[in-house]
């Protein structure tokens, strides 16, 4: 889905571009044109300006969740000319966790910036054994892996990260010169080209849900933290790959269909709702005047109208009410009203929450929802395939995850429900724009004392396919 103020000439070429794009890293990552769940929303900007007021000077692209939890691409129009890596790498970071659902932040970043180049317009010379430098050169993209200029020059310019604190990395913002995600693409690159049987075998275990660090002991012992004497070898090794490795890269090709339809324009109160989803503000104040200039437009607008009541601690049950029964097609509106009824109103929720996944089938958060739900009212087992789906649409939401962990308890999968609550607090953890870990780190602790604390420690779970 496609949102833009851009003429419909652009839309088109934009539209063709980042489906070959989607297509290209499907074949990257998966190796065929897998069937992907839900949507990703693009929010593209025909004012380069503007959204670099919205995200800063140095930004091509991002990737967020919604406040409705939906995936969202942020870019300027232009930006798939300018910088075309950058959205490359903004949907390699959405695609991934479809396959690897637990990642670490040099994980992740090193495979977005390893898959990213298949938009790059340079692929590299393969350097010759006894080389100084990894070397690029002019070339029409679509190679996975390859050595961009640019990427190069700023490794060779970034201050040294070591192993040891790369994969102690969280994933926040490092230093101005980028150099931890830099030197994730760096052992990413490393790995895939010089240990690449073991490397197949970590990422089948990341694809499997494993915990990463766990999986990294089995099949990438000289990474483990614990062993300083083999980290400082593999330290020595990137150096001196970083200066004179010997390289490879791999072309993928796809037949995209870009044909689209046409929607309704947004109104303007949902644009103001979809400048909030992509951060336009950075404080309260301007927040909050944004969505009561929003309720001015649209006093239906059901995510303004929830954003009012809490800054006011007010309900918004009546308001929600009045805008199903005006509106009876906005699924937003019938979860955030399935949010806000209590216990007394169990079997009106449990409408409002069928009512929204109805509408929207793409909605991680409204199948969610639903299944807690119906898991926390004692049907767990009515429960265990609307959790499911939830995880395909979400794999790396650790509120699904929770969830799920929930459900199988609930079905007396207790090993099963103990790894998946664990991967709930790990992931909730990293998340650091996500929900707070402590309610799953609770709940994990409620588990653990009913079940036990065993459980298998590398027990392959997969995330939309348990229990």
């Amino acid at each position: 889905m496609v949102d833009t103020d851009a003429s419909r000439f652009k839309v088109e070429l934009l539209v063709a571009q980042l489906e070959r794009m989607h297509a290209l890293e499907l074949q990257a990552l998966f190796w065929e044109q897998v069937e992907i769940p839900g949507r990703v929303r693009v929010l593209a900007f025909a004012d380069p300006n503007f959204f670099t007021e919205l995200a800063g000077t140095y930004v091509g692209a991002f990737y967020r969740r919604s406040w409705m939890r939906e995936p969202m691409i942020a870019l300027p129009i232009v930006g798939l000319e300018a910088q075309p890596e950058a959205v490359a790498h903004e949907i390699a970071h959405h695609l991934s966790r479809f396959q690897f659902p637990w990642q670490p932040a040099w994980f992740s970043e090193g495979l977005a910036e390893f898959v990213q180049t298949i938009a790059s317009r340079s692929a590299p010379v393969m350097p010759a054994v006894g080389s100084h430098v990894i070397r690029s050169t002019p070339d029409q993209g679509g190679a996975v892996g390859s050595t961009p200029a640019e990427m190069v020059t700023a490794l060779q310019g970034a201050p040294r990260v070591r192993a040891q604190e790369l994969l102690q990395w969280d994933g926040r913002i490092d230093s101005y010169t980028g150099a931890y995600h830099l030197y994730s693409w760096l052992l990413y690159h490393w790995l895939w080209n010089n240990r690449s049987k073991q490397f197949t075998a970590f990422q089948q275990r990341l694809s499997n849900g494993e915990d990463p660090a766990a999986a990294l002991r089995a099949e990438l012992a000289e990474l483990d933290p614990g062993n300083s004497a083999a980290l400082a070898k593999v330290d020595d090794a990137l150096e001196s790959y970083r200066h004179s490795g010997r390289v490879a890269s791999y072309r993928v090709n796809a037949n995209v269909d870009a044909s689209f339809a046409e929607a309704s324009p947004l109104s303007s109160a949902d644009v103001h709702v979809l400048l909030l989803d992509a951060g336009y503000h950075s404080n309260a104040k301007d927040l909050l005047a944004d969505v009561d200039e929003a309720l001015r437009e649209d006093a239906m607008q059901p995510v303004a109208i929830v954003s009012k009541s809490a800054n006011d601690e007010s309900s918004p049950i009546a308001a929600l009410q009045g805008v199903v029964a005006a509106r009876p097609g906005d699924w937003r509106a019938w979860l955030l009203l399935g949010n806000a009824l209590g216990e007394a109103s169990k079997e009106q929720k449990e409408a409002a929450y069928r009512k929204a996944v109805a509408l929207n089938p793409d909605s991680a958060w409204g199948h969610n929802q639903l299944a807690r739900h119906l898991v926390t009212h004692g049907r767990a087992k009515e429960a265990l395939p609307i959790a499911n789906r939830a995880l395909d649409l979400g794999p790396s939401d650790p509120s699904s995850i929770d969830t799920l962990a929930t459900v199988a308890a609930e079905l007396g999968k207790c090993s099963e429900a103990l790894v998946l609550e664990r991967r709930a607090v790990a992931v909730a953890v990293a998340d650091l724009k996500g929900p707070g870990a402590q309610i799953f780190q609770k709940r994990l602790a409620t588990l653990e004392a009913r079940c036990g604390t065993a459980a298998p420690a590398a027990a392959s779970v997969n995330p939309a396919r348990a229990p």
